[in-house]
């Protein structure tokens, strides 16, 4: 019953995560840490520490956090979460997302582990792609976010207009919602 209701509110906090997102074009930092929190129950103590510091380090800095995430992912066999440490902090970095796309990235990959971090990077890569084409943006501009991810080059220093950019915390809590539900329904039994 326990599980049960820690499930519970790990699902709600998803939820103030999509919702934050789709309506405020971001999402407020004590759900953040509330987030990040449930999610590092258990986890070690590196973890912790690099969370923290993804909070609470300026832009500038944070960069260097990429090969301490990639090095504790070695070290505790946690190399998903290393791996979703790294990949959040450099788009972040690279201007592609926000800091709070990031740190929902790295909660998920320490909430369901290599399939959080695939079915994230799967979702956002797929609502993209459908974002793209509702848009009808001409090939030209796939072209061009194409080749600026490739070359690794930071986005240009314009203004992104909210309504234009991709939602990626939503879509990522959606797909947090989505895998904590199946654990619930997992580890409850019933599904056999």
């Amino acid at each position: 019953m326990l599980e049960l209701s820690g499930s519970l509110i790990v699902i709600s906090l998803w939820l103030a995560v999509l919702i934050g997102d789709l309506r405020q074009r971001r999402v407020a930092i004590p759900v953040l840490l509330a987030l990040l929190i449930v999610s590092l129950i258990g986890r070690p103590w590196p973890w912790w520490l690099i969370t923290g510091a993804m909070i609470l380090l300026p832009r500038r800095w944070i960069v260097s956090l990429v090969p301490v995430g990639l090095g504790v992912g070695l070290l505790t066999n946690d190399l998903a979460v290393g791996l979703a440490t790294a990949l959040g902090i450099w788009a972040w970095v690279m201007k592609w997302w926000a800091g709070a796309d990031a740190i929902v990235l790295v909660a998920l990959t320490l909430r369901a582990g290599w399939v959080g971090l695939v079915t994230g990077l799967v979702v956002v890569l797929v609502t993209a792609i459908v974002v793209f084409l509702k848009r009808q943006q001409s090939p030209a501009t796939l072209l061009l976010a194409l080749n600026e991810a490739i070359r690794i080059q930071p986005r240009l220093e314009t203004e992104v207009p909210a309504e234009s950019e991709l939602p990626a915390a939503a879509v990522l809590a959606v797909a947090g919602a989505a895998l904590e539900v199946v654990r619930v329904v997992v580890n409850t039994g019933w599904i056999r």
